[in-house]
């Protein structure tokens, strides 16, 4: 494997959505209407790694960002807990997969699409992740991405990887 993009942004938290969202379509193009800051950033951060690389059809999305909604986590807990449908919000909220739903149609990723929930070696674990596809031969590119927030700022890393040849069709030669 071998990077062959990657970008890294940083917005402060005060930052409204409304101006993040202006920021994003202003240099993409992209409509971006009813996305939350944790979609946004990574929509542009992957828009920054990408330049001018041409993902190929095999391609898949790996991501990774600590819980940041305990309360809708919480929420939705007790609902299971006391059998009641999930509020499709709470679980969106809580997995990241709206992020990653946006992010696959954008740039055509029909690949793998996997977000975990971790704070401690995200890039790590989501290499870890895409190498294991590279050598199955499911994908060719592959979009790593981390997300951190404090109370200050909002953080996201992009990287995308390509296989170099390294995997053979039965797996690692």
């Amino acid at each position: 494997m071998k990077e062959v993009g990657s970008s890294y942004l940083s917005f402060e938290k005060k930052l409204d959505v409304k101006s993040l969202r202006q920021l994003v379509k202003q240099e993409t193009g992209l409509q971006v209407r009813r996305m939350d800051s944790f979609t946004l950033i990574a929509l542009l951060a992957v828009y920054r790694a990408k330049g001018d690389i041409e993902l190929s059809a095999k391609s898949g999305l790996y991501s990774c960002a600590d819980y940041f909604s305990s309360d809708s986590m919480q929420s939705m807990l007790i609902d299971v807990h006391q059998n009641n449908p999930i509020k499709p919000l709470n679980f969106v909220a809580s997995v990241g997969n709206a992020a990653n739903y946006y992010i696959a149609n954008t740039y055509s990723i029909d690949g793998p699409n996997i977000f975990i929930g971790s704070s401690k070696q995200a890039i790590e674990k989501n290499k870890l992740l895409a190498e294991t596809d590279m050598s199955l031969g499911l994908i060719e590119h592959a979009i790593l991405l981390v997300w951190q927030e404090d109370e200050n700022q909002r953080e996201c890393w992009a990287k995308i990887i390509q296989d170099d040849g390294f995997f053979g069709e039965r797996g690692v030669i």
